[in-house]
């Protein structure tokens, strides 16, 4: 799956710098990474990718960084 360059900009210009990425091991699943894990405005993100993609915010506690959030991102 990929995003429009004008999507990827909005995404960009409300949330700052970010990643695409991919689970190395089980899923594969593809997620979306703010800064260092931060969390960002899960509905306004998927306000901006519109209705053809599900967002679904997941997050991990470490021990070490507190909670680190990614959003993965599925094809409906």
């Amino acid at each position: 799956m990929s995003f429009s360059s004008e999507i990827l900009s909005k995404i960009e210009s409300e949330f700052g710098s970010f990643i695409i990425d991919q689970v190395n091991m089980g899923s594969g699943d593809s997620f979306f990474r703010f800064g260092y894990w931060k969390r960002v405005n899960h509905s306004k993100l998927q306000e901006i990718v519109g209705n053809e993609v599900l967002i679904v915010e997941d997050d991990i506690d470490d021990d070490d960084c507190g909670t680190l959030y990614s959003y993965k991102f599925y094809k409906k």
